[in-house]
C-alpha cells in the first residue's frame, strides 16, 4: 500500500514500457478500462457522460474512455477545453479512436450553455500528475465554471483531480472537485492528505498489471497505514499473565477548568488495554476521574514537587492534555523530561505540552524516546509557520518536526501523517480513514492515550502509533455512521476503538 509522487510515478511508468513490453498506449487502455469499470460500479444508472479534456496523457486515458462507453451504448460527449497542439502519441491515437466513433465533441463556451441532464456523470482527464505550477489563467476559469454547474452530478477524476498537486495534496490555484478518483500504476501521495483528499473522494485503484518487479525497482517512502499488521501481537494475551504484564501509563494534565482532557486520555488508555492507568491532575479533578473511571489511580498535584514520587512508577508517559500554559504546567513538563531522560522511558507529548514547548527553557534535553501529536496549529508554532504553510505541504511540516525535534511525529488533519526515520531515511505512514466530526475536542487526547497504552503493552514507538492513529480515525468512521458527524462526541468514538479492540 505504498504512496508515490508524480516522480517516482512517472519512473514507475517508464519502467513497465521498458522492463515489461508494453506500450504507453496499451497502458493508457488498461487505465481506460478500469475507469470505465469503476464508472459503472459507481454510478449504474448513468446515462449519459461528459468527459472534460484538454491535451495531456490525461485526456488521452479521457479519450479512450469515451470510446468505451459509447461502444457499450451510453450517451457521450467531450468537452474540449484547450487547443489540442502538442499531443503525445499515444493521446493523438486515443484520439483518433474517438474521431472514427464518432464521439460528439464541443467547446468549452458551448458547455456553458448546455442544459443538463439527469443520470449525467461527469469525468475530469483535465490535468494529470505532471503539474508544477498553479493552473493557468484559462483553465483556472474553466475549472470553477466545472465545479459550479456540475455540482449536483457526480465527477470521476482519472488518476488525480486536475489541479491538486500530486506530491503534497496543496490546491495549486484551483482544482476538480470529485466524488471518486480512479488512480492507477501508483496511488498518488496527493490524495490521501490535505485538500486533495478532500478533492479525491473516494479513491479506487489498479496497477493495471505491471507486475511486482516493477515496485519494486522504485523506492517509495511514504504507505497507508494499517493497524492489522501490529494489532495481533497485543490482542492474543497469555492466559497465564496479569495486569503487570501490560504496563503502566502515567497521564499529566488536567489543569483548573481543563480536568475532561486528562480524563479522557487516562479512560483511553484504560479502555484500550494498559494493565494499569494513573493519572496525575489537580485534586479538584479526582471526584470527576473517579465518577467516569474508577480504575484509573489519580493523584492530585499542586506542583512538580508533588509529581515527583510519581515518576519512578510508569512505563510510558503522557503529558499535555489539559495541562494549560502556566508555573504549574512548566514544572510538570521539566520535572517529567528529567525523569524521562534518567529512566529511559518513552513521553507521548499533546496538546498543552506542545503550545507551551516554544515557551520553554529546558534545563534537560528533551526524552529520547518521543512521540509529539501535533494538529496543523500546533505545528505552526513549532515551527514558526503559519498554519497554511503548514498544510500547503504537509508531508514537508512532518519532515521538518521530525528532524528537529528527534521525535516521532503524528500530524493530525484530513490524511493524518506519522514520520519517523529509519537509518538515515525519513518514512512517512498515512491514515486513509478519518472524518469532518473528528474536528472536536477530545479527540486529540484519545489518540494520545492509545498510543501510549499500544507502547505500554508492548509495541514499538513506531507500530504503537500507526496502530493507534489508524484504529482512532477508523473507529470514528464507524461512529460517524452509527451517530452521524455532527453529533459524534470523542467518548463515542472510544466506545468503538473498544469494539475494535474486541473484535
Amino acid at each position: 500500500m505504498k504512496l508515490y509522487t508524480s516522480s517516482e510515478t512517472r519512473k514507475l511508468d517508464a519502467l513497465a514500457i521498458k522492463k515489461s513490453g508494453v506500450t504507453a498506449f496499451s497502458l493508457m487502455q488498461k487505465a481506460a478500462e478500469f475507469s470505465f469499470n469503476t464508472l459503472l460500479e459507481k454510478w449504474p444508472n448513468t446515462e449519459k457522460v461528459i468527459i472534460f479534456c484538454s491535451k495531456g496523457n490525461n485526456t488521452g486515458d479521457g479519450y479512450l474512455v469515451a470510446s468505451l462507453l459509447k461502444e457499450a451504448g451510453f450517451q457521450t460527449l467531450i468537452v474540449q477545453i484547450t487547443q489540442r497542439k502538442g499531443m503525445s502519441a499515444a493521446t493523438k491515437k486515443a484520439l483518433e479512436i474517438c474521431k472514427k466513433m464518432k464521439i460528439e465533441s464541443i467547446s468549452f463556451n458551448s458547455f456553458k450553455k448546455l442544459k443538463l441532464k439527469k443520470n449525467t456523470v461527469f469525468i475530469d482527464a483535465i490535468l494529470g500528475t505532471g503539474l508544477k505550477g498553479n493552473v493557468r489563467t484559462g483553465l483556472l476559469k474553466a475549472i470553477k465554471i466545472i465545479n459550479k454547474k456540475t455540482r449536483s452530478y457526480p465527477t470521476l477524476s482519472l488518476d488525480i483531480p486536475s489541479g491538486i498537486c500530486a506530491d503534497t495534496g496543496k490546491e495549486m490555484g484551483t482544482s476538480i472537485i470529485a466524488d471518486a478518483t480512479a488512480a492507477f500504476i501508483g496511488r498518488k501521495r496527493g490524495c490521501y492528505t490535505s485538500i486533495g483528499k478532500e478533492r479525491a473522494g473516494k479513491v479506487y485503484f489498479d496497477d493495471l498489471s505491471v507486475g511486482k518487479d516493477i515496485f519494486h525497482r522504485v523506492d517509495s517512502n511514504c504507505y497507508i497505514l494499517n493497524m492489522e499488521n501490529h494489532l495481533q501481537k497485543i490482542s492474543e494475551r497469555d492466559l497465564n499473565s496479569h495486569k503487570g504484564n501490560y504496563g503502566h501509563v502515567l497521564v499529566i494534565g488536567g489543569n483548573t477548568g481543563f480536568g475532561g482532557a486528562a480524563i479522557l486520555t487516562a479512560k483511553a488508555v484504560a479502555r484500550s488495554g494498559a494493565g494499569l492507568v494513573s493519572l496525575a491532575t489537580k485534586p479538584e479533578h479526582i471526584t470527576a476521574a473517579l465518577s467516569q473511571c474508577p480504575e484509573i489511580m489519580v493523584k492530585g498535584i499542586n506542583s512538580g514537587q508533588d509529581l515527583e514520587p510519581y515518576l519512578s512508577l510508569p512505563d510510558v508517559i503522557v503529558i499535555g492534555p489539559g495541562l494549560g500554559k502556566n508555573a504549574w504546567s512548566e514544572q510538570l513538563v521539566q520535572r517529567t523530561f528529567w525523569e524521562a531522560n534518567k529512566r529511559k522511558i518513552p513521553v507521548v507529548m499533546d496538546a498543552d505540552s506542545l503550545n507551551l514547548f516554544p515557551e520553554l527553557s529546558l534545563s534537560c534535553p528533551l526524552p529520547k524516546r518521543l512521540v509529539i501529536t501535533p494538529h496543523p496549529g500546533e505545528a505552526s508554532r513549532l515551527l514558526n509557520k503559519t498554519v497554511g504553510e503548514i498544510e500547503k505541504d504537509r508531508f514537508g511540516a512532518a519532515k521538518e518536526l521530525q528532524k528537529r525535534f528527534k521525535a516521532t511525529v503524528v500530524l493530525k488533519g484530513s490524511g493524518t501523517l506519522i514520520c519517523f526515520k529509519k537509518g538515515r531515511i525519513q518514512i512517512i505512514g498515512v491514515c486513509e480513514a478519518g472524518n469532518p466530526g473528528m474536528a472536536s475536542g477530545g479527540m486529540g487526547d484519545i489518540l494520545s492515550g492509545l498510543i501510549a497504552s499500544f507502547i505500554a503493552q508492548g509495541l514499538n514507538i513506531i507500530s504503537a502509533t500507526e496502530t493507534a492513529v489508524d484504529i482512532h480515525s477508523k473507529a470514528a468512521d464507524i461512529t460517524a455512521l452509527r451517530l452521524g458527524q455532527m453529533g459524534m462526541l470523542a467518548s463515542d468514538v472510544l466506545e468503538d476503538v473498544a469494539d475494535f479492540l474486541r473484535s
